[in-house]
């Protein structure tokens, strides 16, 4: 069972949206919350379980991104993933980061989630001077610095401050 719907329509006194917790059986909206023992489910949609957003997320270039894999091939490499804007192999495979804010339900965490776009191709690396898994790093995520300004200005809206995070 889903443990939280929305209410199809909004609270009249505070324009809020009416949310219903199954498993604490309460109604909340801006006005105040309510314990309750039953509710028509018709008048209400179920929420994901998971991560929601806030806002639209804000999509950003960047110079490249990479991800080490840690398993090893048969013939001792290992697998490096990357998107670069500039690859000598494979020319412009357009990185860019989507950040967003989303809110986790479960434990009412609000969170920053970095997404990486873009094409994607492997190179095995077999230069390595020491075993990675003793790397400290498995992510490197490159960015221009003209892009810092536009990703500091998103990072700057409160999420608390929100009406709702629906």
């Amino acid at each position: 069972m889903m443990p939280l719907y929305r209410r199809k329509w909004r609270c009249a006194v505070c324009h809020k949206p009416v949310i219903y917790d199954s498993d604490r059986q309460t109604i909340s909206c801006g006005c105040e919350v309510s314990r309750c023992t039953f509710v028509n489910l018709e008048a209400f949609e179920p929420l994901p379980k998971f991560d929601r957003k806030f806002w639209e997320g804000v999509t950003l270039p960047i110079d490249s991104a990479k991800f080490l894999s840690t398993e090893v091939l048969l013939d001792g490499s290992n697998v490096l993933f990357i998107s670069d804007r500039e690859s000598i192999f494979k020319g412009n495979e357009d990185p860019q980061i989507n950040v967003r804010w989303i809110k986790y339900p479960e434990k009412d965490k609000i969170q920053v989630c970095i997404e990486v776009r873009g094409i994607f191709h492997t190179e095995k690396i077999c230069y390595n001077q020491k075993n990675p898994n003793e790397w400290k790093g498995r992510m490197w995520i490159y960015m221009p610095r003209e892009i810092i300004p536009k990703l500091i200005e998103y990072l700057q809206k409160d999420p608390a401050k929100l009406e709702a995070w629906m």
